[in-house]
């Protein structure tokens, strides 16, 4: 991974792949310097000056009763800028210690900005007292690199300062300080205000972070449409799932119930089979032909002899005036429900059907307003 320092101005920049800082005078001569780490993942340091950063402390109860909302207006009574136009991040350390930066986000696009004249992958982009060492307790790290001062306090605190002295005059007198590549001023500047035994000095090597790209000072703006999308198609999804879920349980009861009607339908099939063909349950298309073949026959028949019956019937009925008000052929003859004026019409009836061959039956007689009603049966 490659790690780029930016200057303040057009001032140095420095690059690293790990142990050394190398030195690239201009922009031009940087891109020139790393141009066989063209699109490599790369890691960007940004003046640290540009910063505000505070740490207070904080119960976890409180922590996440203010939420990220309560949080970012924390840091407003220390910066003169509106807080709306400042992108605010934080990170809580257990067991209380809140820590937040802010930027502003005008400064924070001109370095992305910058940034994209330079032909590679930025991953992370933080703040620059983190490529100082992390101090121990009771200590602070002090580097001059390229004319400037950085410091670091903690893991999570640091800055860029312009006057030495005066940042050691608002520290603890006891506190301990580790120094690199200081300059004699600044080296004077810093005996005159604490003793040697205070001062450690070290050489200034490259030190990678861990999970550099999840540290909580990555100000590289999350992709918006990227996560726009992702919860578009999640929902979508949602959708997709719950339509489908809905589609298969209409589906399922649906078939549930054409089962039910199938079954019904069949059963009524096999009782309307049973009623036309008996018991014989063997169902093939020659029983079958025959079947219908003798029913069709029958009725046939039936229809014949019925036809024969009536007109035998039909002019001694019109002759006695007597109307036919309901007329039933099956096997056993003719029945037959009759209006007469009187008794007597329905005997001559009877009577002269007998005369020509025909066996009659006169059955039970009624009286009704215009005459009678009487059951007749003829075979």
């Amino acid at each position: 991974m490659l790690h780029l320092w930016m200057p303040e101005t057009n001032g140095i920049w420095f690059w690293s792949i790990g142990e050394t800082w190398f030195k690239a005078e201009s922009l031009e001569m940087l891109i020139h310097s790393i141009q066989s780490y063209h699109g490599t993942e790369t890691v960007v340091y940004f003046p640290s000056r540009h910063l505000q950063a505070i740490q207070q402390t904080l119960s976890k109860p409180q922590y996440i009763k203010l939420g990220n909302d309560g949080v970012r207006y924390l840091l407003e009574e220390f910066t003169i800028q509106p807080i709306d136009s400042m992108k605010v991040m934080h990170f809580f350390q257990q067991p209380d210690q809140l820590f937040i930066s802010g930027i502003s986000n005008q400064t924070l696009e001109n370095i992305i900005h910058s940034l994209m004249l330079i032909p590679v992958k930025v991953v992370a982009l933080l703040p620059d007292f983190l490529v100082l060492p992390l101090p121990e307790k009771g200590q602070t790290v002090i580097a001059n690199l390229g004319d400037r001062l950085l410091v670091r306090e903690g893991e999570f605190t640091g800055n860029s300062i312009d006057d030495l002295s005066i940042y050691i005059d608002f520290q603890k007198k006891e506190q301990c300080y580790r120094v690199a590549d200081l300059n004699y001023h600044q080296y004077k500047v810093l005996t005159s205000c604490v003793t040697e035994d205070q001062i450690e000095v070290f050489d200034l090597k490259f030190e990678s972070i861990k999970k550099i790209k999840q540290h909580p000072w990555n100000f590289i703006p999350k992709s918006k449409s990227k996560s726009t999308v992702t919860d578009y198609w999640k929902t979508c999804i949602a959708v997709i799932i719950a339509i489908i879920f809905v589609q298969f349980s209409y589906d399922a009861l649906r078939w549930m119930k054409l089962k039910n009607v199938a079954n019904q339908t069949a059963e009524q099939a096999i009782q309307q089979y049973k009623s036309w063909f008996g018991q014989n349950l063997r169902v093939t298309e020659q029983n079958i032909r025959s079947e219908f073949k003798g029913q069709m026959n029958a009725s046939q028949t039936a229809n014949l002899s019925a036809l024969n019956l009536l007109s035998q019937i039909g002019p001694i009925m019109m002759q006695n005036q007597i109307i036919a008000d309901q007329i039933n052929y099956d096997e056993q003859g003719l029945n037959m429900v009759l209006k007469a004026k009187d008794t007597q019409s329905l005997q001559n009836l009877s009577q002269q059907l007998s005369q020509q061959g025909l066996k009659v039956e006169l059955g039970n007689i009624k009286t009704d307003t215009l005459g009678v009603v009487g059951l007749v049966k003829v075979q």
